[in-house]
């Protein structure tokens, strides 16, 4: 759901945050009737639910901390986005220096810092036992919470882009600060994990910390996944990726298409207009869906789909910036360009294949 604009960011709420608001609110319902006693359950759920507000808005105000900085040191911010009790600021490109890594991933927790130091003051101020002081300090504390817990030092929490950032500083190498921070958050999840196992309390209470801890661990896991990418980056060129690709008029049929694709030794097939510019390429996935006793009977251009400017890359686009390119434009196949003039096709199964080999068997399954 899109809530709001900060400086033409959209802001987006997903249903999960409503739900874990809920779980918030269950789990402070006994403790406040017990701090309140007297006073109606109507007036009780009341309270909780705007606890339960507070808290989201404590979680959209941490991302919208992280997206001010990252505007403010000059880098582009697409999205952001308020998933159950994390969010995701999708910031384009990273943090090119360790210094600003710091300060995109230290700006989020900072936020709740303030909100719990602002908190714990008011109460300061108002009579203890009173039903504004209770929410003020259900707020002030789960500040405190979401301030402490996104400093653990483990990704994809921001203390462990903090771990990043320090790694990254000391040793001038990024992908090592990202398997640190992966490693942290391994650390993290399974010590978190064996903290709920071991402790006695509220069972409802310790199976939301080990969902937490779960999700902890995926977003590690995925983390030194993306680590292990990005280290056969370097010298991946579209120009070097470019498959072999047969010109041929939209009319023509596809079996006569990809026939002559094979006697010219072609794996990829572009549609041209008359001047011989290519308008379209042959969509893979769509063929290979494609009976084959159909094919003669459809013509390339039916099977074929517009070129975009996002799906036309440069020969020498290599490494993160082709890895950008596809990502702002998802496509199967791209036309590859040099000078000006296309040299061919790059299929995104052949970049999959070349920087996650793991990955290309459900990718060809999925086709």
């Amino acid at each position: 759901m899109l809530v709001g604009r900060v400086r033409g960011v959209p802001v987006y709420l997903s249903p999960l945050a409503l739900l874990f608001g809920l779980i918030i609110g269950l789990l402070l319902l006994e403790p406040n009737r017990e701090r309140l006693p007297g006073v109606a359950d109507g007036r009780l759920y009341l309270l909780v639910a705007i606890t339960s507000a507070g808290f989201i808005a404590s979680l959209v105000l941490h991302e919208i901390g992280h997206c001010l900085t990252a505007l403010g040191l000059g880098l582009r911010v697409r999205a952001v986005t308020v998933h159950g009790f994390v969010g995701f600021t999708e910031i384009e490109p990273e943090p090119p220096t360790p210094a600003r890594e710091f300060l995109v991933a230290v700006s989020g927790p900072a936020v709740n810092g303030v909100l719990a130091g602002v908190g714990f003051a008011l109460l300061a101020a108002l009579n203890s036992g009173t039903q504004p002081s209770v929410v003020i300090l259900d707020l002030a504390a789960t500040n405190l919470i979401l301030f402490v817990f996104n400093l653990l030092p483990g990704l994809p929490l921001d203390g462990g882009r903090l771990v990043v950032a320090a790694v990254w500083g000391g040793t001038r190498d990024r992908l090592r600060g990202a398997r640190a921070g992966a490693y942290g958050g391994y650390v993290v999840a399974g010590l978190l994990a064996l903290w709920v196992l071991l402790s006695p309390g509220n069972r409802f209470a310790g199976l939301y910390l080990l969902v937490v801890a779960a999700f902890i661990a995926l977003g590690a896991h995925q983390s030194l996944r993306q680590a292990r990418i990005r280290m056969r980056l370097p010298g991946v060129s579209a120009g070097r990726l470019v498959r072999r690709t047969l010109p041929v008029q939209g009319d023509v049929p596809l079996a006569e298409a990809l026939r002559r694709a094979r006697d010219l030794g072609a794996s990829a097939v572009a549609v041209v207009d008359p001047t011989g510019t290519p308008v379209k390429i042959m969509n893979g996935s769509a063929v290979d869906a494609l009976p084959e006793h159909r094919r003669p009977w459809m013509t390339v251009d039916e099977v074929s789909r517009t070129i975009t400017p996002g799906m036309v890359l440069a020969a020498e686009l290599e490494g993160e910036d082709l890895l950008a390119a596809v990502r702002g434009t998802p496509a199967s196949e791209y036309l590859v360009t040099q000078d000006g003039r296309p040299v061919g096709v790059l299929a995104m199964v052949d970049l999959v294949a070349r920087i996650d080999p793991a990955s290309i068997g459900r990718l060809v399954n999925q086709r």
